[in-house]
C-alpha cells in the first residue's frame, strides 16, 4: 500500500468539496431536520477522512475506512432530495482508494461504488436514469485515472528520493576513498624521502659520535653535513603539510588553484614559474581538480629537487574529448633526475590518471628539460553540454 506523504493538496480539496455540499444541504434542503441531519452526515463525513484515511495503510483498515465512508454517503442520499449533488462524495472516495490501495484493490472498490450510486439513481429515477448512469461510469473512470497519475507521481518522488540519497552515500564513499588514497599517497612518498633522509641522518651521526675521540675535524664534517640533510627533510616535511593544505578543497576552479600553487612555487624557490591556460576552461569536478592539481603539485616538486632549472611552464587546456596538464622545464634532463619512472610521486599519479581513465608520461623535453603530462578524458557531465 501506498502512504501519501504530502496531502496538503488533497485535504484542501477534501474539505473544501465537504463545505460545499454543506453549504448546498443548507440552501436546498427542504426542512430544518433534512437540513440538519444533512450537516451532520457531512461533517461526520469529513471527520471519517480526517481521522481514517492517514491510519488506512493495511487492506483491513482500507476497508473498515471505505465501508464506514460508503454507509455515510448512502445514507446522504437516502435522507436528502434532490441526492444526486452527493454523488461527488463517491467520485472523492475513488481517488482516495487508487492513491493508497493495489491496483486490483481499488479497481474493486470503484467497481463497488459505482454499483452503488448506480443503484441509487435507477431506484428513484428508474429507466430515466440510465444516461446518468452512463455520466457516473465517465465520472468514476475520470477519478480513478487522475488518483492513479498522483499515484504514480508518489511512487516517482520516492523513487528520486532513493536515488538521490544513493548518490549522496556513492559520493561519500568516493570522498573516503579518495581521502584513502591521498594518504597511503602521502605515506609512501614521506616513508621514500623522509624516512630514507632520517634513517641516513641517524646513521651518520652515530659514525660522527664514534670519530669524535679520534678525529673531530671529520666528525664536524659528517655533522654539518647531517645538518644540510636535516634542513632537506624539513622542508619535505613542509611540502607534504602544504599538501594537506590543498586550495583545491577551497572549491577553487583548477585554474585559479594552479595559478596560486604556481606564485607559491615562484616565491619558494626563485624559479620564474608561467601559467597558461586556455580560454573558457571547462570547471571540474572534485576529483579531476585534485588529479590535476596533484599532478602539477608533484611535477613542480621534482624541478625543485632534481632539475636544476632556470625556467618551468604549466600548459593546461582542453578540448572536446580530453584535459591535458603539460608541466615542463628547462633544467638538466631525466638523466639527471632522481625521481625516475618507478619514483612514488609519479607511481601516484598513474594510479590517479588511471581512476579517471588517462595517464602520465614523463618524457625528456626538446631543447634540454623534462616535460611531465598528464592527460584525462573529458567528464561526462561536460561532454554532454
Amino acid at each position: 500500500m501506498i502512504q501519501i506523504r504530502n496531502t496538503r493538496l488533497l485535504n484542501l480539496t477534501f474539505y473544501v468539496i465537504v463545505l460545499i455540499m454543506i453549504i448546498i444541504g443548507l440552501i436546498f434542503m427542504p426542512d430544518a431536520f433534512t437540513k440538519a441531519t444533512t450537516t451532520a452526515l457531512c461533517i461526520a463525513f469529513g471527520l471519517v477522512y480526517a481521522f481514517g484515511f492517514r491510519i488506512a495503510d493495511t487492506p483491513v483498515r482500507a476497508a473498515v475506512y471505505f465501508a464506514v465512508q460508503i454507509i455515510l454517503v448512502s445514507w446522504l442520499m437516502i435522507s436528502s432530495s434532490p441526492s444526486d449533488v452527493f454523488n461527488l462524495l463517491f467520485y472523492l472516495l475513488a481517488l482516495q482508494a487508487v492513491l493508497i490501495l493495489p491496483s486490483q484493490a481499488a479497481l474493486a472498490w470503484i467497481i463497488g461504488f459505482f454499483v452503488i450510486d448506480s443503484l441509487s439513481v435507477l431506484w428513484s429515477r428508474g429507466a430515466a436514469g440510465a444516461t446518468s448512469v452512463l455520466f457516473y461510469a465517465a465520472a468514476f473512470l475520470l477519478a480513478g485515472v487522475f488518483g492513479y497519475t498522483m499515484r504514480q507521481s508518489e511512487i516517482a518522488r520516492r523513487q528520486n528520493e532513493q536515488l538521490l540519497e544513493e548518490l549522496r552515500t556513492t559520493q561519500r564513499q568516493l570522498q573516503d576513498l579518495a581521502l584513502a588514497e591521498e594518504r597511503t599517497r602521502l605515506a609512501r612518498e614521506m616513508h621514500d624521502s623522509l624516512g630514507h633522509r632520517l634513517t641516513v641522518t641517524i646513521v651518520q651521526l652515530e659514525g660522527a659520535q664514534r670519530l669524535i675521540p679520534t678525529d673531530p675535524g671529520r666528525a664536524t664534517r659528517i655533522i654539518a653535513t647531517m645538518r644540510g640533510e636535516i634542513k632537506e627533510a624539513l622542508s619535505e616535511l613542509r611540502r607534504t603539510v602544504t599538501a594537506l593544505r590543498s586550495p583545491v578543497t577551497n572549491n577553487l576552479t583548477l585554474d585559479t588553484a594552479l595559478a596560486t600553487l604556481s606564485q607559491t612555487f615562484q616565491q619558494n624557490t626563485g624559479v620564474p614559474t608561467h601559467l597558461s591556460v586556455t580560454p573558457g576552461f571547462p570547471v571540474l569536478p572534485e576529483s579531476y581538480r585534485l588529479a590535476f592539481y596533484r599532478a602539477a603539485q608533484e611535477a613542480l616538486t621534482n624541478i625543485q629537487r632534481h632539475a636544476r632549472a632556470h625556467n618551468g611552464w604549466l600548459q593546461l587546456s582542453a578540448d572536446d574529448h580530453q584535459i591535458t596538464l603539460l608541466v615542463e622545464d628547462d633544467g638538466k634532463g631525466m638523466d639527471n633526475q632522481g625521481d625516475n619512472s618507478t619514483g612514488s610521486g609519479l607511481i601516484g599519479l598513474r594510479e590517479r590518471a588511471e581512476q579517471l581513465g588517462g595517464e602520465v608520461q614523463l618524457v625528456g623535453r626538446p631543447g634540454g628539460g623534462t616535460q611531465l603530462i598528464f592527460t584525462a578524458p573529458l567528464p561526462k557531465h561536460e561532454t554532454d553540454l
